[in-house]
């Protein structure tokens, strides 16, 4: 027995054991145990990266922007992750068991189990939005997009807070509320347009005014009201402005609901999104009937008024022409007879009868006064040079000015200029007046006259180098010249141009047509 023990023993001894030169045994057993403990090593490894991966999608999962739901068919929740509680307000523990529907409005309930009923019916993805009650009392709006597993039976939720778009939508709804109660309450009417030019609203005021409702105003309807004979330009100042992406004014008759047309003054701003898009125009129309109408009236009371002024100036200038010919005629006559006599009685007297002469030659002295005054008085009424020409007329009235002011005058004139009494009249009247001012108001030392035509024009051109004409000296109640001037020359049909600065003087432009026949020899 002892020998067989001994040679199990050898025959285990040369199984199991290898002798190295000079090394020590090592068994399968221990190589066994090495190889375990580096598979336990790797084990635990993997294990460890495992679970750093588990909770790091345990953490994606519960931190994610948007809430995961597990419910039941009977809508129990099963799940959820921390951003789900966050949208109800409540822990995660606090809500695992309870019905989803429990935090769902009462008014929308019904909805929304109507909702968890197509989910688990349909083979796709539902998507609504819903309303939860959050525990602190308020409404959370929510996108919620879900589907089945048939698998489980379970329905898994994603919810997605849109509060902040939510809410600005619903502040834009009020926004837009608020816009329309103003425009349907303000007094004019109100319209706003794509960038297609195609108009979009109408606020109450245009279609009571209208008589049409917004179906048939709204693109291009709302351009059946417009009187045809302002059609085109309209529409052609409207799009001008929508090219440039500018304000614009028209002026056009509108259509109102009894059939007659009223003038309208429409205003139109371009619209932007905050990003810069153009999104149209929004503008209003005013009634402009009545101002027009006065407009009109107060335009036509002008023209008779200045067509009385005109009337009123041809009379007098027709009674003074009369009056100074029959001064010149009568007066002037008789007066020049009486002289011819006194003067030969005063020669006849000469030595026969000296005091007598000398009371003669007083009485001829008299006479002669008497005929300067005459004269005066003519040139006042109408200069009889003006029967010479407007040149002869002008160049008397400007050595008149030079004796009666002793201010220096320069004079520039074409040749002999032909034009009608009238005008020629009106020029010498302008003339006079302006030069009489210069005397009374300008200070100046040096006035120059040009006579000249341009362009078929009557240029007349009055510079002075006095102090100029104050800004409101046109407006005084009591400035009459320069009124009576512009008068004269809109009743001709001409033009005033004033150019007045308080270093350089003041300079009277004044241009008229000139006519078939009138000519510059």
């Amino acid at each position: 027995m002892r020998k067989r023990t001994i040679k199990q023993l050898d025959s285990r001894s040369s199984d199991g054991v290898s002798v190295a030169d000079g090394g020590q045994p090592t068994s399968s057993l221990q190589l066994y145990q090495t190889k375990l403990e580096a598979e336990n090593l790797l084990l635990r490894q993997v294990r460890t990266e495992y679970e750093a991966r588990l909770a790091r999608y345990a953490d994606l999962y519960d931190f994610a922007p948007v809430g995961y739901f597990t419910l039941g068919r009977d809508g129990v929740i099963h799940e959820v992750n921390l951003t789900g509680a966050g949208v109800l307000g409540l822990d995660r523990a606090e809500l695992i068991g309870r019905r989803m529907a429990e935090f769902v409005p009462a008014e929308t309930r019904d909805a929304f189990d109507d909702f968890l009923e197509d989910i688990f019916r349909s083979p796709t993805k539902e998507n609504r939005e819903v309303p939860f009650l959050h525990a602190h009392g308020h409404i959370s709006f929510t996108h919620v997009e879900a589907n089945v597993d048939h698998g489980s039976n379970l329905c898994r939720m994603v919810v997605c807070d849109i509060n902040e778009r939510k809410q600005a939508e619903l502040a834009l709804i009020e926004s837009e509320e608020r816009f329309r109660l103003m425009a349907d309450s303000a007094p004019v009417l109100i319209w706003v347009t794509g960038p297609d030019q195609q108009y979009l609203w109408f606020n109450q005021v245009w279609l009571s005014f209208t008589g049409r409702s917004l179906e048939e105003e709204l693109g291009t309807g709302w351009t059946e009201g417009i009187h045809p004979d302002d059609v085109r330009s309209c529409m052609d100042t409207q799009s001008a402005a929508f090219r440039a992406r500018r304000r614009f004014s028209i002026e056009y008759r509108l259509r109102s609901r009894q059939g007659d047309y009223h003038y309208v003054l429409a205003h139109g701003v371009p619209r932007h999104a905050p990003s810069g898009r153009f999104l149209g125009y929004i503008g209003s129309c005013t009634d402009i009937s009545e101002h027009k109408k006065l407009e009109e009236e107060l335009k036509h009371s002008r023209q008779i008024l200045r067509h009385l002024v005109s009337y009123q100036e041809r009379v007098r200038e027709d009674e003074r022409k009369r009056i100074a010919r029959e001064i010149h005629d009568d007066l002037g006559q008789n007066l020049l007879a009486l002289r011819i006599d006194v003067s030969m009685l005063h020669t006849r007297t000469g030595a026969a009868h000296p005091k007598l002469n000398e009371r003669v030659k007083t009485a001829l002295g008299h006479i002669d006064a008497t005929i300067k005054a005459v004269r005066a008085a003519i040139n006042n009424l109408r200069p009889t040079v003006l029967d010479l020409g407007l040149n002869a007329a002008i160049e008397w009235q400007v050595q008149d000015f030079q004796r009666r002011s002793g201010i220096d005058c320069e004079l520039n004139t074409e040749d002999d200029i032909s034009v009608d009494d009238t005008r020629a009249t009106a020029l010498f009247r302008i003339l006079q007046e302006s030069l009489n001012n210069v005397i009374r108001h300008a200070q100046a030392s040096q006035v120059g006259i040009d006579l000249y035509r341009e362009n078929n024009k009557l240029i007349m051109k009055i510079a002075d180098n006095g102090i100029g004409i104050y800004p409101d000296c046109r407006r005084k109640a009591n400035s009459f010249g320069l009124v009576g001037i512009q008068e004269r020359i809109n009743a001709l049909g001409g033009e005033l141009v004033i150019d007045t600065d308080q270093n350089k003087g003041t300079t009277l432009i004044v241009s008229l047509p000139m006519f078939r026949g009138e000519t510059l020899a």
